[in-house]
């Protein structure tokens, strides 16, 4: 029988996670790794395999994470342009909390490692693709409810909003504050009002 892990795996990850998420895939050693994670280094090949599989586990902990936070909250029913909105101000504060600015792992590992990686180029894709379902879930809600025009396509407009967010995010870890990811926000949002006024709350920033 195998013998239970000695150390919290879970937790270990999240640690390893932080560490590709600040200093990215390259610059991360396997030394770095196992000092953050407070294991030895026979431990992290026995549980994770190399380097490159334990980054492909913290990828997909961190997806899973994003997403909940992210993406459920426009999955639920009747979900409309203000939870659309709420989510977009989220993602804006959730880049800014931290003193060193990171953007997105995923934003970072799509420029670091896509282009010649395509194990992780399909992780990259299925991320994108599950953000594009749930813009495109939100919005179809919106245009049935008149807060989008009737003749808008929610399938191009999902696709708008996920390059919109990357944009976001390599601008919040390029410095830009607050004020300024807000305003692409706000800009965003107007594009997506209808050309006629319809009686919709408006959306405050």
């Amino acid at each position: 029988m195998a013998r239970p892990k000695a150390f919290d795996t879970g937790a270990a990850l999240l640690q390893a996670m932080e560490l590709f998420w600040e200093q990215g895939y390259a610059a991360t050693s396997v030394d770095q790794l196992v000092a953050a994670m407070g294991i030895s280094r026979q431990s992290l090949y026995d549980t994770y395999g190399d380097k490159h599989a334990l980054f492909l586990a913290a990828l997909d902990a961190y997806c899973a994470m994003l997403e909940d936070a992210m993406l459920a909250p426009l999955k639920q029913p009747g979900a409309g342009l203000q939870a659309l909105h709420d989510t977009a101000v989220g993602v804006v504060d959730f880049l800014i909390r931290y003193p060193k600015r990171r953007a997105c792992l995923m934003a970072n590992t799509t420029l670091e490692l896509a282009p010649h990686d395509a194990v992780v180029a399909a992780k990259v894709r299925r991320h994108l693709a599950n953000m594009e379902a749930a813009f495109r879930l939100v919005l179809g809600h919106a245009r049935a409810q008149g807060e989008i025009a009737a003749a808008a396509d929610p399938d191009a407009l999902a696709r708008y909003l996920v390059g919109m967010i990357h944009g976001v995010m390599v601008l919040a870890k390029s410095g830009a504050d607050r004020d300024t990811l807000l305003g692409i926000v706000a800009t965003a949002a107007g594009m997506l009002q209808p050309a006629i006024p319809v009686s919709v709350p408006a959306i405050q920033t």
